[in-house]
């Protein structure tokens, strides 16, 4: 019994020894990169029409604005990383055919109010829950 109560307190001590110092961040407190005033592109085939290549800004605290491909977009953000969320996104309405409407519908389908955003690597990926999904990577 004796042994068991070392042990532990052993176990603890180290524990505490290998604790971040008070006030150093955790892990679960590191954020990643900021969005706001950030721009992406839409990852697409490199084969289709670079006029037709989605883009995303993240326009300071709360509002994003951005091209589907085939329209523009606007609408609102709030938080960071994985608790990013979108809402209000609205549209033009222009009509589109071949590869700008199809990366429109894709870009649309996974970009929504419900929609989960997080960081993969150096790519920001929005997710709808139905699984549809769409990458982006920093534009330079």
């Amino acid at each position: 019994m004796k042994f068991a109560r070392l042990f532990t307190s052993l176990c603890a001590a180290a524990l505490a020894a290998c604790a971040a110092p008070a006030g150093a961040p955790q892990a679960a407190e590191t954020r990643a990169a900021p969005l706001a005033g950030t721009r992406w592109v839409g990852v697409v085939d490199p084969s289709i029409d670079p006029r037709a290549t989605p883009w995303i800004e993240f326009v300071g605290e709360g509002r994003i604005t951005g091209f589907t491909g085939c329209n523009m977009l606007n609408g609102n953000w709030s938080g960071e990383g994985a608790a990013t969320r979108l809402g209000g996104l609205v549209t033009t309405k222009r009509m589109c055919l071949g590869p700008a409407d199809e990366i429109e519908k894709h870009v649309l389908a996974a970009m929504s109010n419900q929609s989960r955003v997080s960081r993969e690597g150096a790519r920001l990926v929005f997710t709808a829950p139905g699984g549809a999904r769409f990458e982006f990577t920093p534009a330079r």
